[in-house]
């Protein structure tokens, strides 16, 4: 038997989750599909408990609708904290794992969506311009599900590439690096999480054992409920379609956590009794396939913090975070310090209309897509896709006044 819906979102991340929602608060029949036994995203399967995004270095919320109603589960759950990296100025809201896939399972279960997961996408069909159906395996066997309309919130582009969609790949080496997230107990309330601090323990370290770690600084925060902290430290330049290469890249970073360990028990006050919670489990993976979408988001619109209130499907306010290798992030600001829109065009895919991809797969340039990947804004590209999915399952249209309008009736801001 075959399955039949209106929309299938592939992903469980923001990005998905806020597809998924926002096509089944439109009133579509909706399929999200997750790989792994629950949802969340980078957050829960590769521990970056950072939703950034949400607001603009002035503390301006920009990202609200789905993403809002997440954020409404945390708190509810006592898990909702907001952090200003001293550093940066950028504004974040802190996580806690649990919270984090118990918020997301009751958002996208009172919405009434249908979740797979442990279910992965295989395979898909095209007719003509369109995806007609996808192919998906779990531990039951193969399924086959049919839909008007498809959003790929994978990131790394698996639908849109097995469904004969345009996308694009960045060269290895200018590929955002990937970041092997590290949770540690033991450490102090008071302990030095400082950018000098882990610099200075960092170097020690070196001068100590002549090992020379790629990262000397990164975020370090007592996360919500548990007080661990999580470290963002070791960074790998992966490729994420060699299984081999990225498997031998996932035990390096293994191995680097150890040594950060080591470094930072050593040297830095208040870690002492520190111990190794959990890596991961995941690689945060930065970049893999783009959407080839009907329009590009470029670096000149992110720096000039461009308005477009004719096409712009959602809002992003994070600075441009360039991870140019393994232990290099360079910030741009954005004038003002404000945000500016993302337009329609970069999360509908040009040569196939019944698909979108959202997220990490939204149309952009390198130095763009260094600015609108993170979680908080794939909440606002995914709703939109979202919106937009369930209007094209109705009417196969891209009427971009009425996804607009879709929108702010479910409380986005765009």
């Amino acid at each position: 038997m075959v399955e039949k819906y209106d929309v299938v979102v592939v992903g469980g991340g923001a990005g998905g989750i806020g597809a998924a929602v926002g096509a089944a608060w439109s009133g579509a029949r909706v399929l999200q599909v997750e790989q792994y036994p629950f949802l969340g995203g980078a957050a829960t399967i590769s521990s970056v408990l950072t939703f950034c995004g949400f607001f603009d270095q002035h503390g301006e919320r920009v990202v609200a609708g789905v993403g809002e109603e997440v954020l409404r589960r945390l708190r509810d759950l006592g898990a909702y904290e907001e952090k200003t990296m001293g550093w940066t100025g950028n504004r974040i809201v802190l996580l806690d794992t649990e919270a984090t896939k118990t918020a997301c399972d009751r958002v996208t279960e009172a919405a009434g969506v249908d979740v797979w997961l442990h279910t992965t996408l295989i395979g898909a069909r095209r007719e003509g311009d369109r995806i007609t159906e996808i192919e998906l395996h779990h531990r039951g066997g193969r399924e086959y599900v049919q839909a008007d309309a498809f959003i790929d919130a994978s990131g790394d582009g698996a639908l849109l590439a097995a469904g004969g969609a345009g996308v694009r790949v960045e060269p290895v080496d200018q590929r955002q690096t990937s970041t092997l997230v590290c949770r540690f107990g033991g450490v102090t309330e008071d302990a030095d999480l400082s950018r000098e601090g882990l610099r200075a323990a960092v170097a020690a370290y070196g001068k100590s054992t002549g090992i020379e770690l790629a990262r000397d600084y990164g975020i370090a925060v007592h996360l919500p409920l548990t007080r661990e902290v999580m470290a963002l430290l070791v960074d790998e330049q992966v490729d994420v379609f060699d299984a081999p290469a990225f498997s031998r890249d996932e035990a390096s970073a293994r191995r680097q956590a150890w040594m950060y360990l080591d470094a930072l028990r050593k040297h830095l006050p208040g870690w002492a009794g520190a111990y190794l919670i959990e890596t991961g489990p995941q690689l945060g993976i930065r970049e893999s396939r783009h959407l080839v979408g009907h329009e590009t988001l470029t670096a000149e619109d992110v720096l000039t913090a461009r308005k477009r209130p004719e096409t712009s499907i959602a809002r992003c306010g994070w600075p441009i975070e360039d991870h140019a290798g393994p232990g290099v992030t360079k910030y741009t600001e954005l004038a003002g310090k404000g945000w500016y829109d993302v337009p329609y065009g970069t999360i509908a895919s040009a040569d196939t209309p019944n698909a979108w991809g959202v997220g990490r797969l939204t149309s952009a340039d390198p130095q763009a897509y260094a600015s609108v990947r993170v979680m908080g804004t794939a909440f606002a590209t995914g709703h939109a896709a979202g919106v937009a999915a369930a209007r094209y399952a109705e009417h196969e249209t891209h009427d971009v006044a009425a996804i607009r309008a879709g929108l702010r009736r479910q409380a986005a801001i765009v």
